[in-house]
């Protein structure tokens, strides 16, 4: 299904306001050095190389974030597709999930919100008021999970293409919900032991066996879901993490708030294990999605549903019950590959931080940035290196890798395609007249780099940086059925984050 964001109309004003300002184009970032986009954070975490670590430290929980009238008095705009989307009520809670993680000195704190995103200076402001606490503020790291039907966070979904659809309230009623979630988690943390695993989905009666399909050539999608628990002593689960790659959007032409699928999801997992299950979203830009994808029917107890000859029922169309019924199915494919798992002998915890700074170059963002649309500081803006950020400046982006005993985590500040993550062949699509043939190079993707057992990633941390869109694919006639041309920083994110992190993966073998 294609989205449209912004009206026809827009871009002329977007142009207008751009040639008025006499700015450059986005093809100045051509010659953008991605050796110098990267700075080493002085203060990445090590548990050093000792033969035995001590132990690791565990905790989790939730806290609801669904928005009410006392905390977003302002009409509700929900976040994605387009603006005035107007919403109309609650479907099922929203939910702020927090993962705290302990070993010797080092404290990792991972945040999962169940938004469309979260800006880098919305994020930073929660950071430093956790390190008032004693928190290392870069192993805060907050995620979104990327929901298309929760309040707008970001500030271009509002009422018109011109006005902020974000409820001030409602943001400082967030940031202090994730403060005291954060510590209340961090007070609380237990000696646990963990298992890991990743879980193949493969279904060959879905028209896409993985579950998720890519509405952009190359067609990509990842083929696993990967998850870690944490028992404590007495054998209880005191936290799952649960990693799956797709845009949280079956109900995406809803309006009632919901945090889709996820939602389902961690109810399964905690009805199952106990403790408190955090999702987080991987990667899911290109565009990776449930939409017409032939989903299991489960009922409301999880049970499976069949036709009226007894053969299996799959839900294609966005409906609550495809929602749930995928949260389900995700779910137990976890929970199935749990019981062939043994407890990680000695885990070692580790996160290591960088700072990367892009470009910000795309005349719409800028327009967003200027207006004062985006929940954006200029404090967070680079602006003393104008060889590489031009003129308007470059934003300070973090990127992580955390190592949990098998696991490796890696992080991006946007929606990362497949084909970052997984890398590709090269290939040639033909989009006919008057597009014609398309080759999308061979690109090598950050999962290679990664020395882990159980991989994960989490798009969406730290900020909203818009598609991840190698410059290779940027098609010079523009197919129509894309817009995530449109929603970009700059041409170059996708190369300098790739090569940043490929950097930052290869200096941790």
């Amino acid at each position: 299904m294609k989205r449209s964001f912004i009206p026809a109309w827009w871009w002329a004003f977007v142009l207008l306001v751009i040639l008025c300002a006499c700015q450059t184009d986005d093809d100045d970032d051509d010659g953008t050095s991605d050796d110098d986009t990267l700075d080493d954070d002085d203060d990445d975490d090590d548990t050093g190389d000792d033969d035995s670590p001590e132990p690791l430290y565990a905790a989790a929980g939730h806290v609801v974030l669904t928005p009410t009238a006392a905390n977003h008095p302002e009409q509700i705009y929900l976040g994605g597709v387009f603006p005035s989307r107007l919403g109309t009520g609650v479907h099922d809670d929203l939910l702020g999930s927090a993962l705290a993680l302990q070993q010797g000195e080092t404290t990792i704190v991972v945040v999962s919100l169940d938004f469309l995103a979260f800006t880098r200076t919305r994020i930073r402001e929660i950071q430093e008021r956790l390190a008032a606490h004693g928190l290392e503020k870069e192993n805060i790291l907050i995620a979104s999970t990327h929901t298309h039907e929760a309040p707008d966070t970001l500030g271009v979904f509002g009422p018109n293409v011109l006005t902020s659809g974000v409820s001030p309230t409602y943001i400082a009623f967030v940031q202090d919900a994730v403060v005291n979630l954060a510590l209340e988690v961090v007070g609380r943390l237990e000696p646990v032991s963990m298992i890991a695993g990743k879980a193949l989905i493969d279904d060959p009666l879905s028209n896409e066996p993985t579950l998720a399909a890519d509405l952009r050539y190359p067609h990509l999608s990842v083929d696993h879901l990967a998850y870690a628990r944490f028992d404590s002593a007495a054998g209880q689960t005191v936290a799952t993490l649960v990693n799956w790659h797709t845009h949280p959007e079956v109900m995406i032409e809803s309006t009632l708030v919901s945090a889709d699928f996820p939602q389902w999801l961690r109810q399964r997992v905690e009805e199952k294990l106990g403790g408190a299950c955090v999702y987080v979203s991987g990667a899911l830009g290109g565009l990776i999605t449930p939409t017409g994808v032939d989903v299991p029917a489960r009922d409301e107890n999880g049970d499976p549903l069949s036709g009226p000859g007894g053969e299996p029922l799959y839900y294609r169309e966005g409906t609550w019950d495809k929602a749930r019924s995928l949260g389900f199915v995700l779910a137990d494919y976890a929970l199935a590959d749990m019981t062939a798992r043994q407890p990680v002998d000695e885990p070692r915890l580790r996160a290591v931080v960088r700072e990367m700074l892009l470009p910000v170059t795309n005349p719409i963002m800028l327009l967003a940035f200027y207006s004062g649309l985006l929940e954006f500081d200029r404090a967070d803006v680079v602006t003393d290196q104008p060889e590489l950020c031009g003129f308007f400046g470059c934003t300070s982006e973090r990127i992580a890798v955390v190592e949990i005993g098998p696991v490796g985590i890696t992080t991006s500040p946007g929606e990362t395609f497949p084909e970052t993550y997984l890398g590709r062949e090269e290939s040639t699509v033909d989009f006919e007249a008057p597009w014609g043939p398309f080759t999308f190079p061979a690109m090598d993707g950050i999962l290679a780099h990664l020395d882990a057992e159980v991989p994960m990633h989490m798009a969406e941390c730290g900020n909203e940086v818009g598609y991840l869109i190698p410059r290779s694919d940027f098609h010079p006639r523009r197919h129509p059925d894309y817009y995530e041309e449109d929603l970009y920083f700059g041409k170059d994110t996708e190369t300098i984050y790739r090569a940043a992190m490929i950097d930052l993966l290869d200096s941790l073998r």
